[in-house]
């Protein structure tokens, strides 16, 4: 539908997570509800879905796109990392399927005053739910040196991290930094040449992560969904970016490998069972969807199935 965010890997993500045969589906960032759509039209006609989302805004629009499903979408709002509390009674342990879109939508992005955009003049605020208090202004103007230069480090994976943080932390003294274009303009005459612009997005990107706790909820959400879904169910994981996708990656394999028996032992003596095997390997977009929708160009796809209680 026009004007929308266009859903990445849609018909591979609704085949892997066989909506043809489920109850129950849960897409726990649901945005514009994309993937919510393409799933209740591909399940048979009991089958619910239920949108998960942190932002009142993105549930509106996904309930305004999906009303002629009726009672068969159900809508909750808040952050994953609260997924067993959150999730309706009646899908406790009983989900057949999860999908956690980790990328942002493109209404979000695009929307000066929410803070995102190095390229458009706004708040500087990158709040995922407005109610959750923590802004970038905050963290910019108000973090010792040594904590925003980790962040930018680590978050952003910017080599020039020593240089933009003391150029932050020099501007500020003058006049607090409360915008975005006050913020890009910073990093612009700090770092200079052709990678200027990617400079600018990491700072952008390494003050989202801190300020929504992206990955610290990440690594909360994964285990809670392995625990609400059924034997047999599959877990989707999209991610755009390295540190997420290293994430996903080393607990799905911890969870279905993860005995600890030194490798010298002929035989597990550790009496670690597997709760998830792996479905397939690494999965990204065909170029001919990268050319149709560059918001898919850094996606990895990750899924795992939990196993049967026959095979522990």
């Amino acid at each position: 539908m026009e004007g929308y965010h266009k859903p990445v890997l849609l018909q591979t993500i609704v085949e892997m997570l066989q909506a043809h045969q489920a109850k129950w589906l849960c897409d726990v960032t649901a945005g514009d509800g994309g993937h919510c759509e393409a799933f209740l039209e591909g399940m048979p006609s009991p089958g619910r879905v239920i949108a998960m989302d942190q932002d009142p805004q993105a549930l509106a629009r996904t309930r305004q796109r999906l009303d002629r499903f009726g009672d068969r979408l159900i809508t909750v709002r808040g952050n994953f990392s609260h997924f067993s509390s959150l999730l309706p009674h009646a899908g406790r342990g009983q989900v057949d399927g999860i999908l956690a879109d980790l990328g942002v939508s493109t209404l979000q992005i695009s929307d000066p005053a929410k803070g995102f955009m190095f390229s458009a003049d706004g708040p500087l605020s990158m709040q995922m739910d407005p109610d959750s208090g923590l802004t970038a202004a905050e963290v910019v103007n108000t973090y010792e040196e040594s904590q925003l230069a980790d962040i930018i480090r680590t978050y952003g994976e910017e080599r020039a991290w020593r240089r933009i943080t003391g150029a932050i932390v020099k501007a500020r003294r003058r006049n607090p930094i409360t915008t975005t274009r006050q913020l890009a303009e910073i990093v612009l005459h700090t770092v200079h040449g052709p990678f200027s612009i990617k400079s600018c997005a990491r700072v952008f990107q390494s003050l989202r992560i801190h300020v929504n706790r992206e990955l610290e909820r990440l690594e909360e959400f994964l285990p809670q969904a392995v625990q609400e879904m059924r034997p047999g169910a599959r877990l989707a994981v999209l991610s755009y970016h390295s540190l997420e996708d290293r994430c996903v990656k080393n607990f799905m394999r911890d969870q279905a490998f993860p005995c600890v028996c030194p490798p010298r032992l002929p035989h597990c003596v550790c009496g670690a069972r597997p709760t998830l095997k792996l479905v397939g390997k690494l999965i990204v977009p065909s170029q001919e969807e990268i050319a149709a929708n560059p918001n898919a160009r850094s996606a990895r796809l990750r899924i795992a199935e939990k196993i049967q209680e026959a095979e522990q």
